[in-house]
């Protein structure tokens, strides 16, 4: 039972965290999801009923290639990528209850804020935009990538990373602000809201 485990975690977190996909997306992988040749998976179904293809880094779609070699050398292609110990599909709590489990192991405090497996989504999103802000990218055309590689189904969704790298990076703000001004509403009353 733990040999499944052993093998499937440290490949679910090395996806989660360098995808940024949701935990339900990555459960929902089968085998036959991975391309190996082009370095992407296809997440079906995700948010809003909609298929995307998402880009891997040439290490983990080493990674992912090795595990499947080792792992799902005999399984049928419509297994699921990540399965439980049994093969089916993994239940998110399960995977939650595994990852707090290893923040145990390694010392690292678990509050009703986190960490939370989550996090690596936003963690993702928010290194992106703070990569691409100092580099000096133009964020208000990158943004529309970042949007669909997430899987967002409208921009809105993605406006609150800005919000959150801005708080997260304070000397960003100046120029995000300069870069995005016309897409986040500042809030507060204004005579369109009546």
């Amino acid at each position: 039972m733990n040999s499944a485990r052993n093998a499937v975690d440290p490949v679910l977190f090395r996806f989660l965290y360098g995808t940024g996909t949701r935990l339900s997306e990555a459960l929902n992988l089968r085998i036959s999801d991975f391309d190996e040749e082009k370095g992407v998976v296809v997440v079906r179904l995700a948010k809003n009923n909609k298929d995307r293809i998402v880009a891997l880094h040439p290490t983990l779609t080493a990674r992912i290639s090795t595990y499947i070699s080792d792992f799902h050398q005999n399984h049928e292609k419509e297994l699921s990528l990540f399965p439980s110990s049994l093969l089916t599909r993994m239940d998110a709590s399960t995977a939650y209850r595994h990852f707090r489990d290893y923040l145990l192991m390694a010392d690292i405090p678990h509050t009703g804020k986190g960490p939370r497996i989550h996090d690596f989504r936003h963690g993702l999103a928010v290194e992106n935009l703070r990569r691409w802000s100092m580099a000096g990218r133009d964020l208000l055309n990158l943004l529309p990538y970042l949007s669909a590689y997430m899987g967002h189904s409208d921009f809105r969704a993605t406006q609150y990373y800005l919000r959150l790298t801005a708080e997260i990076y304070p000397e960003m703000l100046e120029m995000m602000e300069a870069a995005c001004m016309d897409i986040i509403p500042e809030g507060g009353y204004s005579d369109e809201e009546s």
